[in-house]
């Protein structure tokens, strides 16, 4: 079940960062900061409930899963 809580988590933060790359771009900087807000949080449920912390914040650096 943790997995799954974390996998749900770092899909989420990997959508919000893509939307928040899109309001940046577009000059929505209330939206992208509110959505950088949302992503932080998001981070923190997948750290929260993963094991092996440290590869999932190298994972979360990267590109990989974006949508």
């Amino acid at each position: 079940m943790m997995d799954e809580r974390r996998d749900v988590a770092m899909a989420i933060k990997s959508c919000l960062d893509s939307l928040l790359s899109d309001a940046a771009r577009c000059d929505l900087d209330d939206l992208a900061r509110f959505i950088s807000l949302a992503a932080l949080a998001a981070e923190e449920a997948a750290v929260a409930h993963d094991p092996k912390t440290i590869h999932l914040k190298a994972l979360m650096a990267s590109g990989a899963g974006h949508c």
